[in-house]
């Protein structure tokens, strides 16, 4: 899903809707969402899974040398949505 999609499911809720994140595909947990994360570069490891990193690290931060650090900055953004707990 990208911005554009999650808008336009959005766009006719109220605005005081509290937003549910499900911990996973089955429903095996639920928890309110906290916050979110623009400054994130999303790298998939499969279709279902990936690791994020913050565009506000520094090489050292990520366990990369300065190369290969770049390589990720140059990435597109993701939007990354986070819950309580």
């Amino acid at each position: 899903m990208n911005v554009q999609q999650l808008r336009e499911k959005l766009a006719n809720l109220p605005d005081d809707m509290e937003v549910i994140l499900q911990k996973d595909s089955e429903g095996n947990g639920y928890s309110p969402l906290a916050d979110a994360d623009t400054d994130a570069v999303y790298i998939p490891d499969s279709t279902y899974s990936g690791e994020v990193y913050s565009t506000n690290w520094t090489s050292d931060d990520a366990d990369m040398n300065e190369n290969d650090w770049k390589k990720i900055l140059a990435k597109p953004r993701a939007l990354v949505l986070f819950p309580v707990n």
